[in-house]
């Protein structure tokens, strides 16, 4: 169902200069929600983007009724903290920011916030600071539990 609602919406996320960044349809708390990710192609997205894609998608949705139950229609940017979900997503994250949870400890951490440095395969080159001091690890993509995109204050 995903894959043809994904095909349905990509004229109306070309037509608003959007892409998909993701889409996940989750039952929580006996209701369901379909929730559509979209980043702006050049710039930042702003509310009345977010509004019109919306307003279109569930147009679409409505003529084409390929959702049987009761849904939430949810339109918007994954936000600054955005998950990192594929090896395919962190390597365009090269030089961004980011926050690491390990499935096992990795050189002591459980946790680590850094800057991908490069990505070579599953390898990812991170530099992290510990107490003012910079460092660099190498970590498998194969071991991390969750990846994210960190605000740096």
């Amino acid at each position: 169902m995903l894959e043809k609602i994904k095909q349905l919406i990509q004229p109306i996320l070309n037509d608003h200069d959007v892409y998909l960044d993701d889409i996940e349809y989750v039952k929580e708390k006996n209701e369901w929600y379909l929730r559509i990710f979209i980043e702006k192609n050049n710039g930042h997205l702003d509310m009345d983007t977010c509004v019109a894609v919306s307003e279109a998608i569930s147009e679409m949705l409505d003529q084409e009724d390929l959702i049987e139950d009761e849904y939430y229609l949810e339109v918007s940017s994954p936000g600054a903290e955005k998950p990192l979900k594929t090896l395919e997503k962190v390597q365009q994250s090269i030089g961004e920011y980011v926050y690491i949870q390990f499935k096992n400890p990795t050189q002591g951490m459980n946790e680590v916030y850094g800057t991908i440095l490069n990505v070579e395969g599953t390898q990812i080159e991170l530099q992290y600071m510990v107490k003012n001091i910079r460092k660099k690890c190498n970590i498998d993509y194969n071991d991390i539990a969750f990846i994210r995109l960190a605000v740096k204050f």
